[in-house]
């Protein structure tokens, strides 16, 4: 039981303080209460948490945010390499998480202050997911400190957070980053529009991609493969039909995801480095992400070419998209060469706009393949994507620049909604959770025109003969 003391401070003035002992026999107290009553007040709110087993100890909340979060995270044996590797770099010293509440106490941290950190994640123009991100591993953080007895309640409870359909749209503009670009969505939250390719404009791209990453976009476009489950393929996941009868479908096995783990990220201004990088195999995002995803005869007929010729072919283990490097292009001396017309005029090229600029022959000359390692993605997508997508607009693609490599996996989706494919398969091909999470982003691509379902609607308003017989004039 609580007990509250009275004491006498120097000045002559009363102070009351509260005593009482944890479950493991330690004396604890507060003090600092100018009344009885409030002094009263707060011992019985220990002794009803102590019989509902929900103590506290008020000091051991004397905890910084940052100090509590890398105990947690250390004790999460649980985590995903890729997801561990995400809270590491949400929850980084020098992030905004930890520059905001990393030297808070957990005892200190309000409701009030976490609205307010995400209403200016919300004025700096953070997409709602980014804040959604960080605002779960703060919740999970503060989860933990409330469970452990550090905090009475979690604060994070009853904060309001953006959606896709409460963001505001974006304004396409000059000063605008292409990542801000490539994350625009439509008022309903769902994919841009500008997103979606057609099968002319990824063939264009494809021809515009040097060997053999031209035979990956193909694939990533006719399978809806994300970018670390097509890295992840090798030899053995991939089934072709016979040669005869030819245009039967093939399949390819997603089993694996490439991640690539980088040592401690080093903190702004400290000087330090990053570890080296290490390229290693994860399991796939979810669980119904392992499946087999079919894929049509065009596409069998460029990955039978490509195997015919991959040098690891009889190895079902070998990566089936190689890493590579660039070749280093002797420095001339000479001044990026700038922009003669456009939005852009009288600005610098940058390496991705002159590289567009190069012929696919010369593009591949400078590719340094390496067999016996996978693509990494990061790497692949600023050496030989986004040049390939810039010089397919050059040849007159007309593919919009919020367009990235993900928006590939957007347009498989809209081609087989356009084939007819039902909502159900498609969630199965993509390796959605479930159906909701398909039509919550291609919804708007399903029409019908609802004639079959309107005339039976109508049919139940056709008026019959007249047999009703009138009783009065």
């Amino acid at each position: 039981m609580a007990h509250v003391q009275k004491r006498t401070k120097s000045s002559g003035s009363f102070v009351y303080v509260v005593k009482w002992r944890t479950p493991d026999g330690r004396g604890r107290s507060k003090s600092g209460f100018r009344t009885k009553k409030q002094a009263e007040a707060y011992a019985t709110t220990v002794d009803f948490n102590q019989n509902r087993g929900s103590t506290y100890d008020p000091a051991s909340g004397n905890v910084h945010f940052r100090d509590a979060a890398r105990v947690w995270l250390d004790s999460r044996v649980d985590l995903k390499p890729r997801t561990r590797q995400s809270y590491e770099y949400i929850l980084n010293k020098g992030a905004n998480l930890d520059a905001t509440f990393g030297g808070y106490p957990l005892n200190k941290i309000t409701r009030e202050d976490i609205a307010v950190w995400v209403d200016q994640r919300v004025q700096a123009g953070k997409r709602p997911s980014t804040i959604r991100h960080a605002y779960f591993v703060l919740k999970l953080v503060l989860d933990q400190a409330a469970a452990d007895g550090r905090i009475p309640a979690n604060p994070c409870d009853h904060v309001k957070l953006p959606t896709d359909r409460t963001a505001t749209t974006t304004v396409i503009g000059a000063g605008e980053s292409a990542l801000a670009k490539a994350a625009r969505r439509t008022p309903d939250g769902v994919v841009d529009p500008a997103q979606f390719l057609t099968a002319e404009q990824v063939s264009v791209l494809v021809q515009a991609t040097p060997w053999p990453y031209s035979v990956l976009v193909d694939l990533a476009a006719w399978s809806g493969l994300r970018a670390a489950e097509l890295a992840g393929l090798q030899i053995g996941d991939v089934t072709l039909p016979p040669t005869v009868p030819y245009n039967r479908p093939g399949a390819v096995d997603v089993q694996r995801t490439v991640l690539v783990k980088y040592g401690p990220i080093a903190n702004p201004g400290s000087g330090a480095t990053a570890g080296a990088p290490e390229i290693v195999y994860d399991t796939p995002k979810t669980k119904g992400s392992r499946r087999r995803v079919p894929i049509p005869p065009s596409a069998v007929s460029v990955l039978r070419d490509y195997l015919a010729v991959h040098p690891r072919r009889n190895e079902p283990s070998a990566p089936l998209f190689p890493a590579s490097t660039l070749r280093k292009v002797k420095p001339t001396g000479v001044a990026a060469p700038r922009h003669a017309n456009g939005p852009r005029t009288g600005e610098r090229m940058t390496p991705a706009e002159q590289a567009a600029r190069k012929t696919v022959e010369a593009a591949q000359a400078r590719l340094i393949l390496d067999w016996h390692v996978p693509v990494v993605h990061r790497n692949f997508y600023g050496a030989v994507y986004l040049p390939a997508m810039l010089r397919a607009n050059l040849a007159g693609a007309g593919i919009d620049d919020v367009c990235t490599f993900h928006s590939l996996r957007h347009t498989y989706a809209s081609l087989c909604i356009a084939a007819g494919i039902q909502p159900f398969m498609l969630s199965k091909f993509m390796g959605h959770a479930n159906t909701n999470v398909t039509l919550g982003v291609y919804a708007h691509l399903f029409h019908d025109d609802h004639s079959d379902a309107m005339a039976a609607l109508g049919a139940m308003s056709t008026q019959t003969a007249d047999n009703v017989v009138r009783l009065r004039g």
